[in-house]
């Protein structure tokens, strides 16, 4: 499926950002930057080489490494047993552990099979039309894109870290029926404060805006969450999708959390079919797993430090970690055709628009020895 067309005048967007203009950068060719992005599809580019999905290093996604829990992995086992039964509809089992995992009533969680299902339900419950969103946006919210809404990107700086600006997003919010705010940030190297995104949930209700709060990476960061500040507030949601944190996206599972009144009236407004019965199993495993968190961290400083000792001896680069534990790369001195180097290799990377800006989410032992050897290659390193 292509993304679809959208069309919005420079001027206009020069107008929302006039900031930019003042600090001598293009809006014009940062809003086409981001909205050029392709990021890589593992599928198609398997298809395309011929091979087996597990012949491909996948470096566009943030699904974790250290892979299912034990504990997931058992009860996917154990939910084999009722596949001749039908999903439960409610997810009863999956909300009581998600409720028990956030702190939050049963009533204020709606379960569904994707990110996108559920985001399409509060947009229409709340007749939003146009959305604001960072830019760069993360693999896991390409398909949001996709719907009938008017996406406006807010550009976030290379040159500052990918900081979100908290005051100048909560204005831009005006101008828009939605937006969505990742907290944390996939790129960026540090979390808003508490206090940012009090601001930015209040501007919300001056605005009448209604504010999705994705959460989906709070598990690398330990981020706290946000729950208990939007639960009172009827414009306002989180968001987030199990699938990345707890390393199963092949068992998509997805959650809003809302007041019960924005719950009750989403069911209302539009259906949302429920994740299947091996999903919503393995997903309430895993967030019974106290230790996974633990493993995850231990896991991601230990090969982190390994990516970080790789990147500082590849010349012509410069790098700089985030919130997540991941790696945003720049290529200094720019290659010929490094995309291209990569894909020989059965490596597909996130460029983030440019071709000379890198996501690098770390990855297993193995993956991330390959990603840096071809990354040596690519920019002439002498060989050792």
């Amino acid at each position: 499926m292509k993304k679809k067309s959208i069309d919005i005048q420079h001027s206009c967007w020069n107008s929302l950002f006039p900031w930019l203009t003042f600090f001598g950068v293009s809006c014009y060719n940062i809003y086409h930057l981001f909205m050029k992005r392709d990021i890589p599809d593992i599928h198609e580019f398997a298809a395309s080489k011929k091979t087996s999905l597990s012949r491909v290093m996948d470096f566009t996604s943030t699904v974790n490494p250290v892979g299912p829990s034990a504990k997931a992995r058992n009860a996917i086992r154990k939910s084999l047993k009722i596949l001749s039964s039908r999903p439960d509809p409610e997810a009863r089992y999956l909300v009581r552990a998600i409720a028990r995992a956030e702190g939050v009533p049963e009533d204020s969680i709606l379960v569904g099979e994707s990110l996108e299902t559920l985001v399409a339900a509060v947009l229409h419950a709340f007749s939003a039309r146009t959305v604001l969103i960072e830019a760069p946006y993360p693999a896991y919210q390409r398909d949001l894109l996709e719907g009938p809404e008017e996406p406006r990107f807010f550009p976030l700086d290379g040159k500052d870290g990918f900081r979100l600006d908290a005051s100048r997003f909560a204005g831009e919010m005006q101008h828009c029926d939605a937006a969505i705010l990742a907290s944390p940030s996939f790129l960026s190297a540090g979390t808003l404060s508490r206090d940012a995104i009090q601001g930015i949930i209040s501007a919300a209700g001056e605005h009448n805006t209604l504010l999705i709060i994705d959460e989906t990476l709070k598990g690398y960061s330990g981020t706290p969450s946000l729950t208990a500040d939007i639960l009172q507030r009827e414009g306002c949601v989180i968001m987030g999708s199990l699938g990345e944190f707890y390393g199963l996206a092949g068992l998509p599972v997805a959650y809003i959390i809302g007041t019960p009144a924005v719950i009750k009236d989403m069911k209302r407004r539009r259906a949302v079919a429920p994740p299947n019965t091996l999903a919503a199993a393995a997903a309430a495993a895993a967030l019974r797993d106290p230790a996974y968190q633990a493993r995850t961290k231990t896991f991601m400083e230990r090969e982190g430090s390994f990516v970080a000792e790789g990147l500082r001896v590849i010349p012509g680069i410069a790098f700089s970690t985030t919130a997540c534990g991941s790696f945003i790369i720049t290529l200094v001195d720019g290659p010929s055709k490094p995309l291209e180097t990569f894909r020989n290799y059965r490596i597909i990377v996130d460029d983030l628009g440019d071709a000379r800006t890198l996501f690098f989410p770390v990855k297993d032992h193995k993956w991330n020895a390959r990603y840096l050897k071809t990354l040596k290659n690519i920019m002439g390193a002498p060989k050792q």
